[in-house]
């Protein structure tokens, strides 16, 4: 999505409005201390997933017409039927699967986490959603429950989910007396006391709430009431243009655009400033562990007892695949896209693949070589460098050929494995040891 790659009678695009950054927002942002609250409006209740609210389903349910009720005296009106508590806890989840079993509508409903997954500077985040998306989407440690704190890090992406999860169904946050009871828990626990402290050490800013929005008025009050005359300026992203009026809380700046648009602007001045690194590579490393997997498949079809040195072609290539698993495995955490995080490692493994070599050990030092191969390519990915256009898929320790295609390696395995030398010999003695372990495929595991 670049800045300009939008159309303003595209229902989900036309409220990609621009708007100018405010400099404390990139200071924060580059200093690790924006924290984000998060409401229902970058999820699943976002107009562009459903045509209908959670709320107006269950008021029709109902049959209730009177939209002046809130959320919570809904759901409470819900819960005081016969088994109410249980239809509604059932109703939430069928709305979550429901939304999971068309990817469709899933992907609409985690954009906003996809755009922060590559934020890795994000690393507090508070919601009144019960979904799992941050965890899911942006690798976020729930904390739900005050033994969660536990977990809590500040060099971890941590979501305090104040209104519960779907994934603890007692946590919960939905009825009038659930709320009033989340209410006196913020005010004498610990997820109250973290929420103080959340507000006195980040920029915070607020995104998916709207006027009326009964978690946004609750959580205004309670920074009105706890931290009164010490109130932080806060930032609000909303479609609404007239919010500022209608709201008391005057210590804050109003960002008219869509959430999600607000998130891909933010990553998009940081990434001119080359402070993300790595965006929007994870296609291309997708596509390349494809292809060194099916060129691994036919490698290993080779007769190891005649062509022993083929180990050392295997165990590179899983290399090469373990550290593309790596990273998109993790890359939702969004610490690959941390500058000069991959320099560190490739030093590391270079120093572990020497030391693999003086010990004699070439099964290893030809795994490593290919880890530090494929950390090297996810380096340089979208860059125009000569290893990107023709990446080494083939190694073999005692040749200095080229090998760009499978004839060739054949070929050269030919030519080394004629030779009874120490990478003839080593091999064997690894081929040895696996068989008398009983494994039928020669595979390096990754450590």
């Amino acid at each position: 999505m670049s800045e300009k790659s939008y159309h303003s009678d595209c229902a989900i695009c036309k409220n990609y409005k621009e708007f100018e950054m405010p400099s404390d927002i990139m200071e924060a942002s580059k200093k690790g201390k924006l924290a984000l609250f998060c409401g229902a409006g970058i999820s699943t209740e976002n107009k562009n997933v459903l045509p209908e609210s959670f709320y107006m389903t269950i008021q029709n349910e109902l049959d209730n017409t009177d939209t002046s009720m809130s959320f919570s005296e809904t759901m409470q009106k819900y819960c005081d039927l016969p088994n109410g508590r249980r239809k509604l806890m059932k109703k939430i989840r069928e709305r979550f699967q429901y939304i999971h079993s068309f990817p469709e509508l899933e992907e609409r409903a985690t954009m906003f986490h996809r755009e922060l997954s590559e934020l890795h500077f994000v690393k507090t985040i508070v919601t009144t959603n019960w979904d799992t998306y941050f965890e899911d989407y942006c690798a976020a440690v729930p904390i739900t429950i005050p033994e969660d704190f536990v977990y809590w890090d500040g060099n971890e992406r941590c979501v305090l989910k104040i209104h519960g999860s779907i994934s603890n169904l007692g946590t919960i946050i939905a009825t009038t007396n659930d709320y009033e009871k989340c209410r006196e828990n913020l005010e004498k626990g610990i997820i109250g006391a973290t929420l103080k402290t959340i507000l006195a050490n980040n920029t915070v800013v607020f995104i998916g709430f709207s006027f009326g929005d009964e978690d946004f008025a609750s959580i205004l009050n309670y920074l009105q009431g706890e931290m009164k005359e010490f109130l932080p300026h806060i930032y609000i992203v909303t479609l609404d243009q007239n919010l500022y009026e209608k709201i008391e809380y005057k210590n804050s700046t109003c960002i008219v655009t869509d959430g999600t648009y607000f998130l891909h602007s933010l990553k998009n001045k940081l990434i001119a400033e080359k402070l993300i690194v790595n965006s929007g590579i994870m296609g291309d490393i997708e596509l390349q562990k494809y292809l060194v997997c099916g060129i691994h498949s036919k490698i290993a079809s080779i007769d190891f007892k005649t062509y022993p040195e083929v180990i050392y072609c295997l165990a590179y290539q899983d290399g090469i695949c373990h550290a593309f698993d790596r990273f998109i495995q993790l890359y939702k955490t969004g610490n690959y896209n941390i500058p000069g995080v991959l320099n560190g490692s490739l030093k590391a493994y270079d120093k572990i693949t020497k030391d693999k070599k003086k010990q004699g050990n070439y099964w290893d030092a030809s795994y490593y070589e290919g880890y530090m191969n494929g950390l090297m390519y996810i380096l340089l990915c979208g860059e125009k460098h000569p290893m990107v256009n023709s990446f080494p898929l083939f190694y073999l320790p005692n040749t200095k050929a080229e090998m760009n295609s499978f004839e060739s390696f054949e070929e050269e395995l030919c030519k080394v494995s004629k030779f009874k030398g120490k990478y003839h010999k080593y091999a064997i003695k690894v081929l040895e040891n696996l068989l008398e372990a009983e494994e039928i495929v020669v595979h390096h595991p990754p450590f």
